[in-house]
């Protein structure tokens, strides 16, 4: 069975409202942490439900914009879901190579 992962952007909330400010599309996220984490938790929720390995893309305030930078992206939604999945694929990866070592008696221990 294929294991299908997906990235969802995260905020912690000491940084929310200064990435909200940084981001293009700031209308589109809840003005307030709270109404944010609802929605956010409620995604997580469904997701995890229809099967998916969800991974909680943590959005860092002086990270992102870099990040954004380096891929030549504005800060806004298209980038934040890029980001995430990027994230969720690393994830992925790192458990996949771990589940390999630990299945071939001939890898070297940790």
């Amino acid at each position: 069975m294929q294991v299908r992962t997906v990235g969802i952007a995260w905020y912690r909330p000491e940084d929310y409202l200064s990435l909200k400010a940084m981001l293009r599309d700031s209308e589109v996220l809840p003005d307030t942490y709270r109404d944010w984490l609802k929605n956010a938790t409620a995604l997580y929720v469904q997701l995890t439900r229809e099967g998916l390995t969800v991974v909680k893309a943590y959005i860092d305030p002086e990270e992102f914009p870099e990040w954004c930078n380096a891929k030549e992206m504005h800060m806004d939604t298209r980038a934040r879901t890029l980001y995430a999945n990027e994230c969720a694929m690393k994830h992925e990866s790192s458990n996949h190579q771990f589940n390999a070592d630990a299945q071939d008696p001939r890898s070297p221990g940790p």
